[in-house]
């Protein structure tokens, strides 16, 4: 029977944990039951401080599990995963045909869909055996194991990858801890324990990561980190206990606590509550993506009845 990965999506969405396995005609084992999420698509006007979000549409809407969105380099389109009720996959919303295309059908299920900047090489936690792997758009049915090389064998939960330098961080998601490495390089470098499982993420305009990470006194931590001399640099606090997030194009982040969104940036005072996704027909969300020409927001979240 094989293992299938979930993630959970409760109070603060911050578990990843392996659910139930696969089912037999025979048992009466229930099937993994994957939390039911959306995806909403607001147009988004990084230069307002007061609402920035408009014109928000469910562009999902369906039972079932929609979560993870990432958007290609040319802001047209974005990548999630899926759920069929028994395994996730990947698929692809395009925005101005309001069409969602199924991108694998493997056995197994795909999670943290990351495409290239040419979108034609697409990287994935895949179950197969939770490590790293990528697959070319036309050859989707047959990903490759894209870690191989590096000989990792610690399970991946979550990854960033930098495809113009090459570098991947990613979480373990039994040892909470976060180790970099290289496609083409074997071997991994330990960057620090006590990594809460959230995403990584490659700083706009940067060559640097960042990721969150507790400390010894129990703050959390938005942290830097750049690659080359492995330096690891405080940023923020995080807002409450959601410790999803993403950057913007001015070099924001953006973080949601409930259905408040927040923004931090360098040069100001603090967290800015920003918006109330309640007002915008949400009854909680936690997972958020800006498109890279920073005019719009995907929310994974739950629709208000």
């Amino acid at each position: 029977m094989l293992a299938h990965l979930l993630i959970l999506i409760v109070s603060g969405y911050l578990a990843l944990v392996s659910p139930g396995l696969a089912q037999n005609p025979n048992e009466d084992t229930p099937l993994p039951a994957f939390p039911e999420t959306e995806i909403f698509l607001f147009e988004y006007d990084m230069a307002k401080s007061d609402d920035p979000l408009s014109d928000g549409q469910n562009v999902t809407k369906r039972p079932g599990y929609d979560n993870q969105p990432f958007f290609t380099n040319d802001s047209r389109t974005f990548l999630y995963s899926r759920d069929d009720g028994t395994q996730t996959d990947i698929w692809e919303y395009d925005i101005a045909s309001d069409t969602h295309t199924q991108l694998t059908a493997t056995e197994q299920s795909e999670f943290s869909p990351t495409p290239s900047p040419d979108n034609q090489t697409i990287s994935m936690v895949f179950e197969r055996n939770f490590s790293i792997w990528h697959f070319n758009r036309g050859i989707a049915h047959a990903p490759a194991w894209l870690l191989e090389t590096a000989r990792i064998e610690e399970p991946v939960g979550y990854f960033a990858r930098n495809y113009e330098t090459g570098d991947i961080l990613f979480w373990s998601r039994y040892g909470f801890s976060l180790s970099l490495t290289h496609s083409d390089k074997p071997g991994h470098h330990f960057i620090t324990g006590h990594a809460v499982p959230a995403a990584p993420h490659v700083i706009p305009g940067t060559n640097h990561f960042s990721f969150v990470h507790r400390q010894t006194n129990e703050q959390v931590w938005i942290k830097a980190l750049d690659p080359e001399t492995k330096a690891v640099r405080p940023l923020t606090q995080i807002v409450g206990s959601n410790a999803n997030y993403t950057w913007t194009l001015d070099g924001s982040i953006l973080q949601i606590e409930g259905t408040a969104l927040f923004r931090w940036h360098e040069d100001s005072d603090g967290w800015m509550k920003i918006s109330d996704l309640s007002d915008h027909g949400l009854a909680s969300a936690n997972r958020i993506a800006v498109s890279p020409d920073g005019k719009r927001m995907a929310v994974v979240g739950i629709p208000a009845e």
